[in-house]
């Protein structure tokens, strides 16, 4: 195996650990998936991608510093990105409550999956933290071999995310046109209250170091 390869193999097993794990983004992106099927997906996974290259060029240059800033704003971060998350599961569970369906819901009217894709990821602080705790591997690679390896990193790095949000987007489509309007509204009432969730957990543990999730 070539250096080239042995370095794209090395990201995509780091990567893992972050794209494939559960967590706001993902399901925000199998709520909008209800409706817009596989593209809801791409939109969030490019939305996504828009903020993690500028994140991920400025760590590679300004690593120390930002690493300060980081350390300092981390619950600022949690508390702002909390209330997104309250905010979109708001959305979800009024709409169920009232009986909208999937293709009148107005969170398909009042959010973008390019927008909650860009949001959930930039005021994610676990996924801030991840490029400075599991991702660290990478950073090290990129600055030893220069901002120039991104060419290769990057690519390994993000197809990830595309295919896993993709997947959950399209089989979130897919499942809801099989579901009768009641089961669809449980599904929307479902998905906000696990997002409420994730940013009720992110909050106490931020703030009190209590977590009420695995």
């Amino acid at each position: 195996m070539d250096a080239i390869a042995a370095l794209a193999l090395q990201v995509m097993v780091v990567s893992a650990s972050g794209a494939l794990s559960p967590g706001p983004l993902t399901v925000a992106t199998m709520a909008l998936g209800t409706r817009s099927g596989w593209r809801a997906g791409v939109l969030a996974s490019i939305g996504h991608m828009l903020f993690e290259l500028p994140y991920l060029i400025i760590l590679v240059l300004m690593f120390s510093t930002l690493t300060s800033f980081l350390s300092v704003s981390a619950e600022i971060l949690a508390v702002a990105g909390s209330i997104i998350i309250l905010y979109f599961a708001y959305l979800l569970i009024r709409d169920a409550y009232r009986g909208v369906d999937i293709d009148a819901s107005s969170v398909k009217i009042s959010t973008n999956p390019l927008v909650v894709g860009f949001l959930f990821t930039a005021l994610n602080p676990y996924f801030l933290l991840w490029w400075l705790s599991i991702g660290m591997a990478l950073i090290a690679q990129m600055q030893s071999m220069g901002l120039a390896s991104l060419l290769i990193i990057y690519p390994a790095h993000v197809w990830l995310d595309f295919a896993w949000l993709t997947l959950v987007a399209a089989l979130s489509g897919r499942g809801s046109k099989a579901l009768s309007p009641r089961g669809q509204r449980t599904l929307l009432a479902a998905l906000g209250a696990i997002l409420a969730l994730f940013a009720v957990n992110t909050i106490l543990k931020s703030l009190l170091g209590i977590s009420i999730l695995p």
